[in-house]
């Protein structure tokens, strides 16, 4: 047989075995998986893959008020939590629910009941040790120790202010809201992201030292612009944003107020020499909050110091504009 007849046979041979192939993925056609169909730019024609449910609690937020003109001018809008401290765990019921000392050692502030198993129906049934004590909130920071002794602040004040220009569209945090603000895996003091401040002067770190009989203090601010729907996220941070310009971004249309810690730390003689957080270097400093105001407590105070354009104290008033 000649090589030109044996390519012939070879080339119908080849011919009747892709035909059939063919018709069988004609009848059984290949399955594509959903994902890959609708990320396809042309599978415009197939219908919008299902709302992945969320694992964290979720509520509905407020109407966010909309107003004609720009709000009138007020230096203040807000209202300062003072609380006490009131004991130290090394627990955390945002991170490791649950778990008692599976967290790095904290200090707790606010409700003298937290522990690992809090829930917001536990702070509610616990007391306050802020100054208004229908504050039943939790907030926490990692444990500040002098070589190895831990040194307490005077007290912790957490401010809610206004982190948008219209300060009157803020509304209080949903019932059961977390989260935690800063990040105790922070790689330098350059890239902290609150200060550090005494005798005048601000660091991004811990001073050489401090004048003797001032205060190391702490601030560290949050983002206050909500998803409007989860009280929390994997991270216990990305259900929240930042203004951009005072201005709350598309995806996180609502504005919560704006927490900002403040935190004072009396060191004797000013030295600053030996300081460590249990979570490590001094920018590893974060803390947490678990809302659990009573009643329509923080309704009231938000419309009345922060829409209101006041500085309100750990009691709710300003003195200065009743």
């Amino acid at each position: 047989m000649s090589d030109h007849t044996r390519r012939r046979r070879w080339s119908r041979a080849a011919g009747t075995t892709l035909l059939a192939a063919g018709l069988l993925l004609a009848a059984r056609p290949f399955l594509i998986p959903a994902s890959a169909a609708t990320a396809s730019p042309h599978a415009s024609h197939q219908s919008a893959p299902a709302a992945v449910a969320s694992p964290f609690p979720t509520a509905k937020p407020l109407p966010v008020p909309t107003f004609s003109g720009p709000p009138p001018f007020a230096q203040y809008r807000e209202i300062h939590a003072n609380c006490k401290v009131t004991h130290h765990l090394s627990d955390d019921p945002i991170v490791y629910p649950g778990l008692p000392g599976a967290a790095h050692n904290h200090t707790f502030a606010g409700n003298p009941t937290t522990n690992a198993k809090s829930t917001r129906a536990s702070l509610l049934a616990g007391g306050s040790s802020c100054q208004d004590t229908l504050d039943k909130s939790a907030y926490w920071i990692p444990t500040l120790y002098q070589n190895g002794k831990v040194v307490d602040p005077t007290i912790v004040t957490t401010y809610y202010k206004s982190g948008v220009k219209d300060y009157r569209t803020v509304q209080p945090f949903p019932a059961g809201f977390r989260l935690i603000v800063g990040d105790m895996r922070t790689a330098s003091a350059a890239d902290f992201q609150g200060t550090w401040t005494c005798g005048g002067g601000t660091f991004t770190t811990f001073p050489k030292s401090c004048p003797s009989g001032s205060s190391l203090i702490v601030r560290l601010k949050a983002p206050s612009c909500w998803n409007g729907r989860d009280l929390d996220s994997s991270d216990h941070k990305s259900h929240m944003a930042y203004p951009v310009k005072g201005v709350c971004p598309a995806a996180f249309p609502v504005p919560l107020p704006m927490l900002e810690i403040k935190v004072p730390y009396k060191l004797p003689g000013g030295k600053t020499d030996g300081l460590a957080y249990s979570s490590g270097a001094s920018y590893s400093f974060h803390y947490d909050f678990m809302e659990a105001w009573a009643g329509n407590r923080q309704a009231e105070l938000v419309k009345h110091c922060i829409n209101g354009g006041r500085q309100c104290n750990g009691y709710g008033i300003d003195q200065h504009k009743p």
